[in-house]
């Protein structure tokens, strides 16, 4: 057939649809016939059926066999079960007058204009592609048609003719009213004539298919049967339900479906009849594959199965069926773009175009109606998107199939569908919520399916597609996350909504709807309750249907306004007349007009001012329409958001003692469950709920239901109150009520819990606080005096020695007598002894106290320490008549070796001191994980009431004797301090008359016990070695202690060098010394241990050791870490020799 016949058969047709459309808008066909609209209404959802059903399901079932059903099955299953989605979203659009998808969400969503913007820009993407396959398949079905292909230039194209076409056929068919509520039955009724004319093409070829296998002698049903050999693809449940929800996220379809729908009850009607429509498609596509793969095989011969359906009439010369096949897919083609550009314009021009224009200040200009420039911005968009998808067709190439395209377009509508769904079910679904879900799940779209078709065709460098990003191959588009093994439509379906639900329902739990938002989701929510409206009035006064009519008229054009007037005053029996008076239906049919061309506020806004009689003229009540309307909205922002944002819960009825308004804090507050709370719930339900948990005072006294019946009196009573009540055992709230103007009242709630607990505390401190001072005054003095006698105590005991060591000094020095000398000397050394023990207790007491002494814990050896104990000990013992045993298994325990030495010296001595005769034990018992190291004597005890005293600083028990003299008074409150420092636990027991035993508690290392081998190797004595040959060098800036060096280390046989200068030193090291004794505060340029390191470098055999008054840690962790002693001044001469005895064994 040549090209001329076809596109001359074109123009025909499209002449043909425009006529009924024109017939359908002129002639009121459903109020004579009403049983017609559920037929038009059924036929038209058939605009689902697209070129890509007519066409490419057939190539579908040739490439994949059963893979062709998901696209039906879908729209069937929710015919079948879905169908009250469709019935609650048309209930709903009617209620609100929704004019497209991104409208009807955006008024769900508290009428957010982003996310009604969001909406229409994946929406026009989205369709894009589909777009561009309706001229596809046209292109396609011409070529077959013609036996010719089109490889000319662009002028040459027919897809681009089809495209204008088209373009211009939606303009006529879709843009000649700015009303996009009102119903377009002409636009319905050649859509539905377009679904006929479909049917019967495909119907016809399909039943000529299994006319041709009778003919040809060939088996029909194990043709079709090798169609289904192969198992269903992986996508095929991905697919289901992508068709699933196309049938309400597609924009056409939801123009077709919900915007077009006039009587809810169509949709139980159709139901059956498209369901029927789908079966019917469905099954002729199986007998048309069978054919075409019998004629033409699978496409190897150069017929591409997308083309079957035109080419198997044409390969049996059977041209006017083939011709009235093109017609056919022609129709599919045109009837999806028609609806698709009408639906995208509206949104384009309505969410994109005319808010941007708003903001900008474009209607202040305008004094001319806006219907012009609403519906030119409707005509240029579509074109626009014409020329958009025609440039999409010509850039992708030719080898993507028809279904390629559609899957992909339905992948990114999908995206509507957790936020519509999730609208119209869930309360606590959120504006957030939804623009995260739709924003990531585009996001994904774009990256895992549009981006790589672009690549595909050259549009994009490859390399990103096959190695990821920046050669990350986890970001694969294809597998992407490292999922692998799917097609490349099942994994960006899965990845895509994965993302969306999981956005949508964790930012929508993070981000709760506001309270604005919470009183829009109402009607959507609960669609089948009555719709509340301005018509509920019964008194309009002097307003007549003229004053009406001339509102409409400015908004939405003379003529429009005019013929919607007419056809309601038919409706209503009436004539339409100036002398009209306006009823309940005219209010809320002018209500519903006016808010399909500047929404549902505004419409309000210019009701009010005309039913409360203010006086206003039209164009005065227009002029401030937009100025009164933004500052509104701006108001109710503000105040929401304030709700939303302040401590207190808020809680607002009105006048028929509903709830209408709360915010999250009250529902916190009172712990309501999330369906409790609900514009219109009667607050008796409330105050029960909360009579029944008590948190309702006086409940048990009256009764529930008079509690209910007194506060509901109280606040119909418009009775003002401020209480406090106790919601459990640790909240106090207060109540704060007020009644509003008109009727109604609004209950503020104060958690005043910490304010309260502060009142109280406060209270509870005055009331003691006078008690508290006294006690505060009475420690203070007690303090002062404990600090009197401590320092006149201490004074006392250091004075006494000090004198005492004076007079014999005096006495050494008066005296002649050779004999004598000694003993007093010996008397002078034992009082400057006892001071010196005396400042040394003092200090360390200051230490414990100030927390200077850090305890070096070690594992010590028990039976080892005892032993040691016992032989310092026992020429004391010995020389008093006293017998010192030790009863001890070798055990090992961790604490510090000084500081637990120091303790168990100071029992010892003690014992030594109070007993006169018998023995005294050192023993170690094993309590649990601990060791007990005890000390028994057999003094004369201590009385009961002074055991509590003992540990007191310079406490002492009167003993009846006198060894050596009495102790200082310091010792058990040195130990005292020591074992709360290293954590042990000291015990005292006494008899009066038979002794006592002081005791200490040590924790047991792990290695607990060692072999007696051991004990005894480590506890043999050591026999003293003289210190002749030993060389020490002594380096000290006092001239007096290096004297009395020379004399004391003489008489122990070494070989003393003294200086008292670093540099005098260094002179002297050539007589190489094997000991450097060095005093730490020189006074010199160099300190004791830079002086030690200096000397070190020439003499690096010399042991060294630093003699201080300064026993810090710091002091000695530093000389520890080069190896030197330190010897704490003043230096007793034991340890000293002790030092030197232990350098002269290393030579």
């Amino acid at each position: 057939m040549t090209p001329v016949w076809v596109v001359l058969a074109s123009l025909i047709y499209a002449a043909i649809l425009f006529a009924i459309a024109w017939f359908g808008d002129r002639n009121p066909l459903y109020t004579q016939r009403p049983w017609l609209r559920p037929m038009v209404y059924s036929l038209a959802l058939a605009v689902y059926c697209s070129s890509w059903t007519f066409y490419g399901a057939v190539g579908s079932a040739v490439r994949y066999g059963i893979g062709f059903l998901p696209i039906y099955l879908g729209p069937f299953l929710m015919l079948l079960f879905g169908w009250r989605i469709l019935e609650r979203l048309a209930l709903v659009a009617q209620s609100q007058n929704t004019v497209s998808i991104a409208d009807f969400m955006a008024s769900r969503y508290g009428r957010s204009q982003r996310l009604a913007a969001m909406v229409a820009v994946v929406a026009v993407v989205a369709a894009v592609p589909y777009l561009a396959l309706q001229y596809k398949a046209v292109a396609l079905s011409l070529s077959v048609l013609a036996g010719t292909e089109f490889h000319a230039s662009v002028l040459g194209d027919p897809a681009l003719y089809v495209a204008i076409l088209m373009a211009l056929f939606s303009i006529l068919f879709g843009t000649r009213q700015v009303d996009a509520t009102e119903h377009r039955p002409g636009l319905m009724l050649a859509v539905a004539f377009e679904s006929v004319v479909k049917l019967v093409a495909l119907v016809a070829v399909g039943l000529f298919a299994v006319r041709w296998f009778g003919k040809a002698d060939l088996n029909m049903v194990g043709a079709v049967s090798t169609l289904f050999e192969s198992s269903p693809p992986v996508g095929f449940v991905g697919q289901t339900l992508l068709a699933f929800a196309a049938i309400i996220c597609l924009p056409r379809q939801f123009h077709v479906a919900i915007v077009e729908c006039g009587d809810v009850v169509d949709i139980r009607r159709a139901r059956w009849l498209f369901g029927a429509y789908l079966l019917v498609v469905s099954v002729m596509v199986l007998p048309i594959a069978a054919a075409g793969v019998s004629l033409f095989g699978t496409g190897a011969e150069g017929v591409a199965p997308d083309s079957f359906v035109l080419a198997l009439p044409l390969s049996q010369n059977q041209v006017g069926l083939a011709l009235m096949v093109y017609i056919g897919g022609f129709s599919a083609a045109t009837g999806m773009v028609i609806v698709t550009s009408v639906a995208l314009s509206t949104m384009v021009s309505n969410d994109l175009v005319m808010p941007l224009l708003l903001r900008r200040g474009w209607a202040q200009y305008q004094q001319s109606t806006v219907a012009s420039t609403v519906l030119w911005i409707r005509r240029v968009a579509i074109m626009a998107l014409a020329g958009v998808a025609y440039g999409y067709y010509m850039l992708s190439g030719s080898d993507t199939t028809l279904a390629a395209y559609g899957l992909m377009a339905f992948v990114a509508v999908a995206q509507f569908g957790p936020g519509l769904i999730g609208g119209l079910y869930w309360r606590g679904a959120s504006r957030q919520g939804v623009e995260a879900g739709l924003l990531l799940g585009f996001a994904i779209w774009v990256y895992t399916l549009l981006l790589p078709t672009l690549t595909e065709v050259g549009w994009l460098a490859d390399d990103w597609l096959y190695h990821g990003p920046f050669g990350q191959s986890w970001l694969r588009p294809y597998q992407l996350f490292g999922l692998d093994g799917w097609d490349p439509l099942t994994h960006g379906t899965f990845w895509s909504l994965l993302c969306n639900i999981s956005a949508f329902l964790w930012v929508s739990w993070r981000k709760r709807p506001g309270l604005g938002e919470r009183l829009r989701a109402e009607p959507f929510l609960n669609p089948y309750a009555e719709r509340q409206t301005l018509a509920s009035r019964h008194s309009y006064g002097d307003l007549s249907v003229h004053d009406l009519w001339l509102l409409a008229e400015r908004i939405v054009g003379k003529k429009t306004a005019r013929r919607a007037f007419e056809t309601q005053a038919r409706q209503l029996n009436q004539v339409f007349e100036p002398g009209l008076r306006a009823n309940n239906a005219w209010v809320h049919f002018t209500e519903l007009l006016l808010a399909a061309a500047v929404g549902a506020a505004s419409a309000r806004l210019v009701l009010t001012s005309a039913l409360r009689g203010s006086g206003m003229e039209v164009a005065a009540i227009m002029a401030v329409l937009d100025e009164a309307g933004q500052e509104l909205r701006f108001n109710r922002d503000i105040l929401l958001a304030t709700l939303e944002n302040i401590d207190q819960g808020v809680s607002v009825v009105d006048a028929d003692m509903r709830l209408v308004a709360w915010n999250q804090r009250y529902q916190q507050l009172f712990d309501y469950p999330p369906s409790m709370l609900y514009v219109g719930r009667s607050v008796a339900d409330l105050i029960r709920f909360n009579a029944e948990r008590g948190k309702v005072d006086g409940v048990e006294s009256i009764g529930v239901e008079q509690a209910i019946a007194r506060r509901i009196q109280f606040m119909r009573e418009g009775s003002s109150y401020v209480t406090q009540r106790m919601l459990n055992d640790k909240q106090v709230i207060e109540l704060r009520g007020r009644p509003l103007p008109g009727g109604g009242y609004v209950t503020s709630y104060s958690d005043i819990t910490q304010y309260k607990r502060v009142e109280r505390e406060l209270r509870e401190m005055n009331d003691s606080l006078e008690q508290r001072v006294a006690v505060r005054t009475q420690e203070a003095e007690k303090a002062q005096e404990s600090r009197t006698r401590f320092l006149t105590a201490v004074s006392h005991d250091v004075l006494q020695p000090i004198n005492a060591a004076r007079l014999f000094a005096s006495a050494l020095r008066d005296t002649n007598d050779r004999a004598e000398m000694p003993n007093l000397a010996e008397r002078v050394d034992t009082s400057l002894r006892t001071a010196e023990e005396l400042l040394e207790g003092l200090l360390d007491i200051s230490r414990l106290d100030a927390g200077a002494l850090k305890p070096d814990l070690s594992v010590i050896n028990a039976h080892q320490l005892l032993q040691h104990l016992a032989d310092q000990y026992a020429p004391m013992a010995a020389r008093r008549g006293i017998q010192l045993r030790i009863h001890a298994r070798p055990r090992l325990v961790y604490s510090d070796h000084r500081l637990l030495r120091r303790v168990l010296q100071n029992f010892l001595a003690n014992a030594l001191r109070y007993t006169q005769e018998g023995r005294i034990v050192l023993g170690a018992r094993v309590r649990g994980e601990e060791l007990e190291f005890q000390v028994w004597d057999s003094g004369q005890g201590i009385p009961p009431h002074h055991i509590d005293q003992i540990y007191a600083e310079f406490h002492r028990y009167e003993q009846a004797f006198d060894w050596d003299g009495r102790g200082l008074g310091l010792g058990l409150s040195i130990c005292q301090r020591i074992a709360v420092l290293l954590g042990h636990t000291l015990d005292v027991r006494s008899n009066v008359g038979a002794g006592s035993m002081f005791s200490i508690r040590v924790p047991l290392s792990q290695a607990s016990e060692i072999s007696s081998h051991q004990a005894s190797e480590s506890t043999k004595p050591q026999d003293g070695m003289a210190l002749s040959g030993l060389r020490v060098l002594c380096l000290d800036n006092d001239l007096e202690i290096l004297a009395g060096m020379e004399v004391l280390l003489s008489r122990w046989g070494a070989q003393i060098i003294t200086a008292n200068t670093i540099d005098t030193a260094l002179e002297k090291i050539s007589l190489n010394p094997d000991v450097l004794l060095v005093d730490y505060h020189l006074h010199d340029r160099l300190d004791g241990l830079q002086a030690l390191q200096l000397l070190r470098q020439y003499l690096p055999h010399a042991q060294g050791a630093l003699l201080t008054a300064d026993g810090s840690d710091e002091l000695k962790a530093a000389a520890r870490q080069y190896g030197y002693l330190v010897l704490t001044k003043p230096v007793k001469p034991a340890s000293l020799r002790a030092f030197l005895t232990a350098q002269i064994r290393r030579y």
